[in-house]
């Protein structure tokens, strides 16, 4: 399958948040990003918010996926799911958090009360994994000095998972093979990144503009990575100090899947049935937790 470059624009999710990759689910539901593409990639999100807001998050259904949740900056986060109830560390920014889940679970994320007191500006990154043919189902916590930095000449690269520049780091797939890193290149300079010529990824602005290969992508832009992007070369373009961006990318999982958006979050499965008779039951258990928990719940969902 060829792989085209292109240039996308978020849409917006909420009142702070932009919506980079999703699709519609089996009722038309979400967004028309197209996302064949960028497989094994089902989702990813970009947040920026200040911590006084209330947050809107809750806790919400996840199957057949991985969610990887990084801060780039400021704060701490604090996490609950259903397998392990809340951890008891908090995920410090420059670190990853992540829910593997194969089969059922509830997750959910939301900012520790110190950060909420401190009523700071944080940035929230959430990206998904087709993980339909998983049946592990772990959730953990990687602390920013357990992320390996890789210092370039010109730019630091934290490998968020998977293998890239020369290191490796957590990797919660056994089939496959991932990249997910977090660069900060210096105002003006260049760096050269490799991605595998077997991937299928994207790119995606936080802060700044940047020059890839002979196209433009600005700040808050993704780009779809084409068969010409083997070999990235970047540079800074921005006014900042430096210009930040992810990249993450992975070997294709090439099988259809149904998706269900519902209770807050989404579910896939290989058959429309599956996830439709999955969903019935998380809105069983979300009503549970209600009762169980609702400190966790905004008051619109109670």
């Amino acid at each position: 399958m060829t792989r085209l470059r292109q240039i996308i624009n978020a849409s917006n999710l909420g009142e702070h948040g932009l919506r980079l990759i999703g699709t519609t689910d089996i009722d038309g539901n979400g967004t028309t990003h197209e996302i064949a593409d960028v497989d094994p990639i089902v989702l990813f999100d970009f947040a920026t918010f200040n911590t006084r807001d209330e947050s809107s998050f809750r806790p919400h259904p996840h199957l057949g996926l991985t969610a990887m949740s990084f801060l780039p900056v400021n704060g701490t986060w604090m996490a609950w799911d259903s397998l392990k109830g809340e951890t008891e560390a908090h995920l410090h920014a420059g670190g990853l958090y992540y829910v593997h889940a194969g089969s059922p679970a509830f997750h959910h994320e939301f900012p520790s009360p110190e950060t909420v007191a401190a009523e700071m500006d944080v940035e929230f990154v959430q990206l998904v994994w087709n993980s339909t043919d998983e049946e592990n189902v772990e959730t953990v916590v990687i602390q920013p000095e357990d992320v390996p930095v890789v210092t370039l000449e010109n730019a630091t690269v934290r490998v968020l998972a998977g293998e890239f520049c020369g290191v490796k780091s957590v990797q919660p797939f056994t089939h496959r093979k991932i990249v997910y890193a977090y660069v900060q290149l210096q105002n003006g300079k260049a760096v050269d990144l490799q991605v595998p010529s077997s991937f299928r990824g994207i790119l995606f602005v936080i802060e700044g503009k940047l020059k890839v290969n002979d196209v433009t992508v600005d700040e808050q832009q993704m780009m779809i990575l084409g068969d010409e992007d083997q070999t990235l070369s970047i540079t800074d373009l921005g006014t900042n100090s430096v210009g930040r961006f992810i990249i993450a990318a992975g070997e294709p999982l090439n099988k259809p899947f149904y998706k269900l958006i519902g209770l807050g979050g989404f579910i896939i499965g290989k058959t429309e049935e599956e996830v439709r008779r999955r969903m019935e039951e998380f809105a069983v258990e979300a009503d549970q937790l209600k009762a169980e928990i609702p400190q966790y719940f905004p008051k619109q969902h109670l």
